[in-house]
């Protein structure tokens, strides 16, 4: 009798805890604040892998409270805030890291462009490399507004967007700097060929 009764009340307690539980509601709160809060941090595109997975966890929680496993769901949504807060922080990192290298390729640009739009601008015209020297004048333009593209999105908080630019700037400079080598040498050939022949004495 007394083994029955115990196990009867055993049955009352279990039946009692469960009936007693109650879904997480204000952890799963906290993670859906603290995933906004990251989200306006711009950690989905600064910080992608920790934001994903802090979403991730959340819909687990989630799920977990539709399937009644309270405890899970609760692991869960405190993973999802812990992950969604550690985002901010890396997407703060990544940015100052992204605006730190954008500059530093501006900062090496500036005299390149500076020098090469000098060399073409005073390149002497008709002397047999005006084709290369128009190609050039566009091709200069376009690096330059990548310079300035750079700049704006800087100035903006928009570091991808920034350095992307920026690297579009650089690759554009190497071929330029080369090609007004070329003009330059076309133009000392075209000059040493129409030299007046008593100037070749």
């Amino acid at each position: 009798m007394r083994k029955f009764l115990g196990l009867g009340l055993l049955a009352c307690v279990a039946f009692l805890a469960v009936s007693c539980a109650q879904p997480p509601e204000a952890e799963i709160n906290a993670a859906q604040v603290a995933l906004d809060a990251a989200k306006k941090a711009e950690a989905d595109e600064y910080a992608s892998g920790t934001f994903q997975s802090a979403g991730k966890a959340l819909s687990d929680a989630r799920a977990k409270v539709e399937a009644g496993d309270y405890e899970g769901a609760k692991a869960d949504a405190i993973r999802s805030k812990d992950l969604a807060d550690r985002s901010v922080s890396e997407a703060s990192a990544s940015k100052e890291r992204i605006r730190k290298d954008a500059q530093a390729i501006l900062n090496r640009l500036s005299g390149g462009l500076a020098d090469a739009r000098a060399a073409v601008e005073g390149a002497p015209k008709g002397k047999g490399a005006d084709a290369d020297l128009d190609q050039l004048r566009a091709d200069l333009s376009q690096a330059e507004s990548s310079v300035s593209s750079s700049r704006s999105s800087l100035s903006s908080g928009k570091f991808n967007a920034g350095l992307t630019s920026s690297k579009s700037a650089e690759t554009k400079l190497a071929p330029i700097q080369s090609s007004v080598e070329v003009a330059k040498k076309k133009i000392a050939e075209h000059t040493e060929m129409n030299r007046p022949w008593y100037e070749k004495l």
